[in-house]
């Protein structure tokens, strides 16, 4: 009866943690390749990533060692886009949702205003289809990736005192 046990044991945890393993594993070696596109798509400015933060299987955004360019990547069933953005040329960036509902959000975006173009450059972080409708770590990314941008403006210089 032991050995019966055991033997039922064994089975149910190949049945159950062998696929999410298979499934995990596939998941690590598309985010892999979605770096090295990152990288690639960098190396053709000269530049390097390090920072950089990956999401769902399809979608990355980084920023150069020198903090000059931004980069992203999104290939979608209905959205692809690769993007590489100056960042000394952007003026102020913000997070733009839609909502179907109070509850449900339809698009989250990055929005970045540019100093010499009159239209934004609007970063898609997540949309709702039948594929994709429950956000994850996208609304955290677009708002970390807010402040790591707005950290690089230029501070306005108080005057403390005038003569």
């Amino acid at each position: 009866m032991n050995a019966f046990g055991s033997i039922i044991g064994i089975l149910v945890f190949i049945v159950i943690f062998i696929p999410i393993l298979f499934i995990n594993n596939k998941l690590n070696k598309k985010r892999k390749r979605l770096i090295n596109t990152l990288n690639e798509f960098a190396a053709q400015e000269n530049k390097r990533v390090i920072e950089f933060d990956t999401w769902t299987d399809n979608s990355i955004i980084g920023r150069s060692t020198d903090k000059e360019y931004l980069f992203f990547i999104r290939d979608k069933n209905d959205y692809h886009t690769k993007v590489k953005i100056p960042v000394n040329q952007i003026k102020n960036s913000y997070t733009n949702q839609q909502k179907y509902n109070t509850k449900s959000v339809a698009l989250l975006e990055l929005i970045l205003e540019m100093e010499h173009q009159n239209e934004n450059i609007r970063l898609e972080f997540f949309k709702a289809d039948k594929r994709d409708f429950i956000m994850g770590e996208e609304l955290r990314i677009a708002k970390k990736w807010v402040s790591k941008i707005t950290e690089d403006f230029p501070k306005p210089k108080i005057l403390l005192y005038n003569i």
